[in-house]
């Protein structure tokens, strides 16, 4: 009887261990959603395929079709309904956004990245201060337009804080404001003709596309017919400035206009390269990813996360200009054939 009895306990504690080692080897799951279907968001991809690996967790690489904030909405509802254990975003809209954001993240931890929505509850924002990087474009456009001139700016939104920050730091360095790291909070209207330094530069306009590629070539090229004064064209989302180097091809300006970028993409490097573009502002979206999804990860795994006080993990941009562009795309050459891979796999 006691031999029988030794038999059942043992066979309950085998089931209980095993549900107990089955509970705490569950597999987290983390939304990673970009703000749009950017060839930009190919280097986040390749840190995604290294992190599902290194942190034995999966995740869901998800970039809404027209970069709309209802396309986000419903990719975070479905997440919401699946168990998600923590969502990753670059935030389209996010002042219309953080009301449905923050009665998300009354269930689920929530982590942005290079587009914030400060004033939500987010646990942090990861990456590059896009107001400082907009004053280190403005002394790139004193480097270039050393006497003054006009310039246009190419976006797709000016609704995307990472967009009215950037195009603010540009002005407030031109119209040398002191300095500081962060954005002061304060937007000049996005009207056209504005007079920076005194009017030895001029804003003659900020042309928005929706996120729309195709409407970006179109901005470029009814500017440059617009403005014949023009001297300067600035491409602020990833793909406005291939737009504006196709605009500026077709109307043989190469090298006659200049022109400064954001971001990454190949044409901007192999510009910077010919020198048919002045610099280009990289951001990190491989480190975007990282850092984004391992916060994520240790939250729900209850670990210590290291957000720092201010809940800003910052990604410092890097200036590329002829004299890095070579050491500089080699390792963007590298994440974007391992980005590329993932995606292909995942897509199959």
């Amino acid at each position: 009887m006691k031999s029988k009895a030794l038999v059942i306990l043992t066979a309950a504690l085998l089931i209980f261990s095993a549900v107990w080692v089955g509970a705490a080897e569950k597999k987290l799951r983390i939304a990673y959603i970009t703000n749009g279907p950017y060839n930009f968001w190919t280097y986040s991809a390749a840190a995604v395929k290294v992190l599902e690996k290194d942190l034995n967790i999966d995740i869901d690489f998800l970039a809404p079709p027209q970069g709309l904030a209802e396309e986000q909405k419903r990719f975070v509802e479905t997440e919401v309904a699946r168990g998600v254990d923590g969502i990753a975003m670059s935030v389209v809209d996010p002042d219309n956004a953080t009301p449905f954001l923050n009665d998300v993240m009354k269930k689920v931890p929530m982590v942005f990245f290079d587009s914030d929505a400060p004033d939500s509850d987010r646990l942090a924002y990861v990456g590059m201060s896009n107001y400082a990087t907009g004053r280190m474009a403005g002394k790139a456009v004193k480097a270039v337009l050393p006497n003054g001139g006009g310039l246009a700016v190419i976006v797709g939104r000016m609704d995307a804080q990472n967009a009215i920050e950037r195009r603010q730091g540009i002005i407030d360095e031109l119209n040398g404001k002191a300095y500081a790291p962060q954005y002061p909070g304060e937007m000049t209207p996005n009207t056209p003709n504005i007079a920076m330094g005194g009017g030895k530069w001029t804003l003659l306009d900020t042309r928005t596309d929706g996120g729309d590629q195709s409407m970006a070539k179109s901005n470029a090229e009814n500017a440059i017919l617009k403005f014949p004064q023009m001297k300067l064209m600035v491409g602020m989302w990833s793909y406005s400035s291939p737009a504006i180097l196709s605009a500026l091809t077709d109307a043989k300006l190469l090298k006659k206009m200049k022109m400064i970028g954001f971001d990454m993409e190949p044409e901007l490097l192999q510009a910077v390269k010919d020198g048919n573009a002045y610099a280009a502002f990289g951001q990190d979206p491989f480190s975007y990813a990282v850092k984004s999804i391992t916060i994520l990860a240790k939250v729900a795994r209850n670990q210590d996360a290291k957000i720092p006080a201010d809940k800003l993990v910052d990604v410092p941009a890097i200036e590329i200009t002829q004299k890095n562009i070579d050491k500089a795309w080699a390792k963007y050459k590298e994440q974007l054939s391992n980005g590329a891979q993932y995606l292909k796999s995942v897509q199959n």
